[in-house]
């Protein structure tokens, strides 16, 4: 018996494997343009019970509004889920990033309340080797030369080993006509002035074959650089104890693990990590000295360990809140409220935050009397330069319900719970 099905495009194969990878359903996110369609008709062909849609309004072109209309449309069409949402981005300077931003923000938000396991973007080989070319040009270490991931967090690209002439020809071959967005022609911006000028020269001086050789060096980076961060990872452990660094360990290390470590552990400590402030860090370890940071903070190699701490008031460190299901970052920890066993906080009126030490800060210890936090902190032997960025747990009334780590220990009591873990 004959199969009178047609053969599955390179796109359908590609969905096909990345939706057998991953569990559960998958949220596409859609522009209207030529590679998302693309992805919606296959995602649609190949697992409709499993695809949702999302096309996103970023309010900085009269026309999207009706281009998420035709893709609502589109998806009611092929009996698929919707969720569209209006972003109202500013325009000016910035506007690419901060919408960008704002759209990943809003697909995460999406797909974890209507309960997707993961979302689908449509990048192609195209836009990774443009991403490429893009980082180099900029100067870019390994780190940036591996470009677009294929998979990170909840994002998954099924298409980023197939092209964008593939995508442009399933769209025309379904009878629908992609968005063009104007930015794309705007040589006023890098990207577009990689894709419609470099690149093409490019492949004009190499020959055929271009964008899938810059791709294959792309994910060729990304395997290098993923075995290095899992070394640096392994050092990183090795090497800190508490908040900082041993020093000499840390000089011991080669220059690309030392750099990844550095960034790893300044990243854990909400520090905005660029090349040039890694080098400057290197310079002031190597020497057994001192450099600033950014967000008023200083780095200090003094007695065998490296170590940052705020030159700001303590009062001026920001407080983040504390919700159930959302890890918080602060002073080296990553902080969760939920109902597993920890330090129970039932008993606390919310909302919580985690915030630096202030002046004043006290914590309530056996028998209802209080401590002061700076006692609390000295008798654990935390560093001086440490304390002022120390992780404290706060309730809606600015009181003092946890040190973290430190004081209270007890696992008992009625939840919700604050559990927290070194990163």
């Amino acid at each position: 018996m004959h199969d009178d099905r047609p053969p599955e495009s390179v796109i359908h194969r590609a969905v096909r494997a990345a939706f057998e990878r991953q569990r559960g359903r998958i949220l596409v996110a859609v522009s209207g343009g030529a590679d998302s369609l693309a992805l919606l008709i296959a995602a649609a062909d190949v697992a409709p019970e499993r695809t949702g849609v999302a096309s996103l309004d970023h309010g900085l072109r009269p026309e999207s509004q009706e281009e998420v209309r035709r893709v609502a449309k589109l998806a009611g069409e092929r009996g698929l889920s919707f969720h569209g949402e209006a972003l109202g981005v500013p325009p000016g300077p910035g506007a690419e990033a901060r919408a960008r931003a704002a759209r990943y923000a809003a697909l995460e938000r999406i797909a974890r309340g209507h309960g997707y396991s993961a979302i689908a973007t449509a990048h192609t080989a195209d836009d990774q080797a443009e991403t490429l070319l893009m980082r180099l040009g900029r100067g870019a270490a390994l780190r940036g030369a591996a470009g677009i991931q294929p998979g990170r967090g909840l994002l998954i690209r099924p298409l980023l080993e197939v092209r964008r002439s593939d995508t442009v020809a399933l769209v025309s071959a379904a009878g629908l006509t992609a968005v063009q967005d104007p930015s794309n022609a705007d040589l006023g911006l890098l990207r577009a002035r990689i894709r419609h000028q470099a690149l093409p020269a490019l492949l004009d001086a190499t020959g055929p074959g271009g964008v899938e050789r810059l791709a294959r060096f792309a994910r060729s980076a990304q395997e290098d650089e993923g075995y290095l961060e899992e070394l640096a990872a392994a050092a990183l452990e090795r090497i800190r104890e508490g908040t900082g660094l041993d020093a000499v360990a840390l000089r011991a290390l080669p220059w690309p693990l030392r750099s990844r470590v550095v960034r790893t552990w300044l990243e854990s400590l909400g520090v905005p990590v660029s090349d040039q402030l890694l080098r400057t860090v290197d310079a002031a370890v190597e020497k057994g000295g001192r450099t600033g940071l950014p967000g008023r903070r200083l780095l200090r190699s003094e007695g065998g360990w490296v170590r940052v701490a705020s030159t700001a008031p303590s009062a001026e460190l920001p407080a983040l809140p504390l919700d159930t299901g959302r890890p918080v970052l602060f002073g080296g920890f990553r902080l969760f409220l939920g109902e597993e066993p920890g330090v129970p906080v039932g008993w606390a009126p919310p909302p919580l935050a985690v915030r630096g030490r202030r002046r004043g800060d006290r914590v309530t210890v056996p028998g209802g009397v209080t401590r002061r936090v700076q006692d609390v902190l000295v008798d654990a032997a935390v560093p001086a330069e440490a304390r002022a960025g120390w992780p404290l747990v706060v309730d809606g009334d600015d009181r003092v319900v946890w040190v973290v780590g430190l004081w209270p220990r007890a696992h008992h009591g009625s939840g919700p719970y604050l559990r927290a873990e070194r990163v």
